[in-house]
């Protein structure tokens, strides 16, 4: 089993760990909104069992049917994680919009509901350290469905915060109102940070174009080990959840044998996976009466 899908695989049962500890505060604490955030970590466990299945599906080799292999479907995992968010957020309001239109006092930190804030304090902790993990985990492999992940708990450590500074403030201050209102505010950083999960991976179902950092160190690499051909030009790159694209079109001297051509290649492409390891690459050698003139010009 690779390092990523035991990362994948150990956020499910994290995930229920967690669930378990709120269903807990929620039981000794009677509290709607405690209950409501253990449900809301329901989600957390799907969205987990989402990214382990895109993770094993995305690792098939390429086929017939798939010639550029399955790393896409890390990218639509993370689609629907992201959609799960704002499915989120929007239970957060429901449930704040309910709690404001039948607002009620709290019973008092030393009853059941202390227990419960303290359980779910716990809980937020554990997916806190959990969602660290996974985000460095996440940025080494290059896997969107644990980023997609690692942001999802971090909402979930959002949610619980605003619950308990809800809660607190409105003992503390006899205003059961703050309760509902932190909970929107929360709701809406939670659908902010879903949307933006949401739209960072359809740029990677549509091809989006890589940095300009990325682009301008490809093609210092392509210069820097291209001696003997005149010219490299047409680039363009795109990214499948952890697999990497790359073709260009490189123009060499009419006169130069396939052997020589391919030797510079061999040279190019060696660089080039040495800083992208597993990148596909293709290249397409033309003569120099195919120059444009552009790109990468050769010295």
């Amino acid at each position: 089993m690779k390092p990523i899908v035991k990362f994948a695989t150990g956020s499910i049962f994290v995930g229920l760990a967690v669930l378990a500890l709120k269903f807990l505060a929620a039981r000794v604490s009677g509290s709607a909104a405690l209950f409501s955030d253990a449900l809301e970590s329901l989600v957390n466990v799907a969205a987990s069992a989402l990214a382990l299945y895109a993770l094993i599906a995305g690792a098939k080799p390429a086929d017939r049917q798939h010639p550029y292999g399955h790393a896409k479907v890390e990218l639509l995992s993370a689609v629907a994680t992201g959609a799960l968010i704002l499915v989120a957020a929007v239970l957060i309001l429901e449930r704040a919009y309910w709690a404001i239109r039948h607002l009620s006092p709290h019973a008092g930190l030393a009853g059941g509901l202390g227990l419960g804030l303290f359980l779910n304090a716990m809980a937020g902790v554990v997916n806190f350290v959990w969602a660290v993990v996974l985000r460095g985990v996440s940025r080494r492999g290059r896997s969107p469905a644990l980023a997609a992940d690692s942001q999802h708990l971090f909402t979930d450590v959002l949610t619980t915060i605003g619950i308990i500074i809800g809660l607190s403030a409105a003992l503390l201050f006899r205003l059961p109102v703050l309760d509902p209102l932190i909970a929107i505010c929360i709701a809406l950083e939670i659908a902010f940070s879903g949307g933006m999960t949401v739209l960072k991976s359809l740029s990677g179902l549509l091809d989006e174009a890589p940095p300009p950092a990325v682009t301008t160190r490809i093609q210092d690499l392509v210069r820097s080990h291209a001696a003997g051909a005149l010219e490299a030009h047409d680039f363009r790159t795109r990214q499948a959840g952890p697999a990497s694209f790359l073709e260009f079109h490189l123009v060499v001297p009419g006169g130069m044998t396939v052997a020589a051509a391919h030797e510079i290649c061999d040279r190019i492409e060696a660089a080039l996976k040495a800083e992208m390891p597993g990148v596909v690459i293709t290249i397409h050698v033309e003569p120099d009466g195919k120059a444009k003139h552009e790109g990468v010009l050769v010295l």
